[in-house]
């Protein structure tokens, strides 16, 4: 289903892993934890993955998403994500294929196990 949507909207770390392999644009609702810890792992993410996205794309995104994981209005940051749609489709399926182009990990323990030998 995620494959056929062109935004995905998705809460869980399993469903973020698979929209992520969606190639679309997407939004993640991570459940909340004491302390605010998982806007700590939302801030860490985002870091990696506004990368390569241009600076006004950037901020679409995270406000939108900020805004989402802490009950904030949305529809501002919302109308900026779309003012910047093609960018973060592209953007979206170039991060799918570099995590494709990685090597998996049963694939990276051997090569570490051949680079240590």
């Amino acid at each position: 289903l995620l494959w056929s949507c062109d935004f995905n909207a998705v809460r869980g770390e399993d469903s973020f892993v698979r929209a992520q392999w969606a190639g679309r644009p997407l939004l993640w609702h991570i459940y909340e934890q004491a302390d605010n810890a998982h806007l700590e792992k939302l801030e860490a993410f985002l870091t990696l993955y506004k990368e390569g996205l241009p600076v006004s794309a950037q901020i679409a995104l995270v406000d939108l998403w900020r805004a989402w994981n802490t009950g904030e209005a949305v529809a501002d940051s919302w109308k900026q994500l779309l003012h910047s749609w093609p960018e973060q489709c592209k953007h979206a399926e170039h991060w799918c294929l570099q995590r494709a182009s990685q090597a998996d990990l049963a694939e990276a323990l051997v090569l570490f196990y051949l680079n240590w030998l």
